[in-house]
């Protein structure tokens, strides 16, 4: 995030100890808290789209300062941050909002959003949802606003995903073969390895 002043003057050690980096054309993946439950489609929707403001005041226990001896020491502090979109004469006036949209038109969304690593401004907004109080993750948020978001893992997502794929396949084949049988065991073949076990049998 770019730093204007004391705007986004957040300590490297809250930076490295927050932040997830990510490699180019690697996403991190976001889902927003706090949906309503939809009847109509069995999931929990987001609406057609809602926005986060990318502003924030959060505790930074590394804020450095002087303690009674004159020493410079981390005594914590307060920052605001944010995604500047207007700066004048060396101050922000207004931060950015990010939207979060449905899958598809009139289909209430179901609140997960990607950043991707490698897009200067994907990684602003991805830098900002990490330091702000928004993420239940960050251990020194302010507790009394609510959670608005949380980090999904990519990986996780992906193989619950191929395992679904896996059964729906697996499923379909099953009924496949149950009413065709013949085109069944000539897809078997096409599947059996060239030379493998059955072959030297």
């Amino acid at each position: 995030m770019k730093v204007v002043g004391l705007f986004n003057n957040v300590s490297e050690k809250l930076k490295a100890e927050l932040i997830r980096s990510a490699k180019p054309n690697e996403m991190l993946r976001f889902q927003l808290l706090g949906g309503y439950y939809e009847p109509a489609i069995g999931r929990e929707g987001f609406g057609a789209a809602r926005s986060i403001r990318l502003n924030d005041r959060i505790y930074d226990p590394y804020q450095l300062g002087k303690n009674e001896k004159g020493q410079t020491v981390e005594v914590g502090g307060y920052v605001d941050i944010g995604v500047p979109e207007v700066i004048r004469e060396g101050r922000v006036e207004k931060c950015k909002k990010y939207w979060v949209h449905a899958i598809a038109g009139g289909i209430p969304g179901n609140g997960q959003f990607a950043l991707m690593g490698g897009n200067v401004e994907d990684m602003e907004v991805a830098e900002f949802l990490f330091l702000a109080n928004g993420n239940p993750n960050n251990p020194y948020r302010d507790k009394s606003k609510d959670a608005l978001y949380e980090v999904v893992d990519a990986k996780a997502i992906l193989a619950k995903e191929k395992d679904n794929e896996k059964k729906e396949l697996r499923n379909k084949l099953k009924r496949f073969a149950k009413n065709n049988p013949e085109e069944a065991a000539e897809l078997l073949d096409l599947l059996q390895p060239r030379g493998g076990a059955n072959a030297t049998q």
